[in-house]
């Protein structure tokens, strides 16, 4: 699969790494392909990486990893005229300048709003509450480490959970796209743990489903 990872910060980093050692084609698009940083993200991974410009890696991509911060969400998706059909996983959450709280929530979402600014496009939102400390070993003990997705459309889903349990992680369909705003307020609760309260990145969160008892149990 041909995947562009726009961002290469901490989340667009460790995604496209992990995914280039899977098999697939990653590219990052990047405002400066040839700095320092991107150079160094490029050698870290055995896999087949490449990257080029924000506009030529979303247009020739099959899915586009949206990783940038919330401001530089329309800049970015602005670069390219017709997304039409394009998987877009929303990495993003709407965090606001102050740092202490979300420009969206409950009755709206970032998941939403790049839907709107990406008319065609099937966005599914994914990634955004697990760190990327998680995404390159979501492995805890016994357990892997949950991540949430959700979106409306079945196939565009259906593409994003394969992304997620190649990385190891156990991908649990949340509904659709409008569950975001439930989502995107659960990872401001993580960065809480993480980062106010101390637990650092290697923390995750994890749901339990009991096995339903049998006939013989009940």
């Amino acid at each position: 699969m041909k995947i562009a990872v726009i961002g290469t910060g901490s989340v667009g980093g460790a995604l496209g790494r992990r995914w280039s050692e899977v098999g697939h084609e990653v590219e990052f698009g990047s405002r400066d392909p040839q700095s320092e940083k991107v150079q160094q993200l490029l050698g870290e991974s055995n896999g087949n990486l490449r990257a080029t410009d924000i506009r030529s890696a979303m247009e020739s991509a099959e899915v586009i990893v949206l990783a940038v911060p919330w401001p530089e969400v329309g800049k970015t998706l602005g670069a390219v005229e017709d997304l039409n059909d394009k998987v877009i996983i929303d990495c993003t959450n709407p965090i606001n300048a102050q740092f202490d709280g979300l420009d969206l929530g409950f009755s709206e979402s970032a998941g939403e709003k790049i839907a709107e600014l990406a008319p065609g496009a099937r966005v599914v939102k994914a990634f955004n509450t697990i760190s990327s400390a998680t995404m390159a070993d979501p492995h805890y003990a016994d357990h892997a480490a949950t991540v949430f997705y959700c979106g409306d459309d079945d196939a565009a889903k259906e593409i994003v959970h394969q992304l997620c349990e190649e990385l190891g992680l156990d991908a649990v369909d949340a509904g659709p796209l409008k569950t975001s705003r439930y989502l995107e307020p659960l990872a401001w609760l993580y960065i809480q743990l993480a980062i106010k309260h101390g637990w650092g990145s290697n923390c995750a969160f994890k749901i339990l489903q009991r096995e339903k008892p049998t006939s013989q149990d009940s």
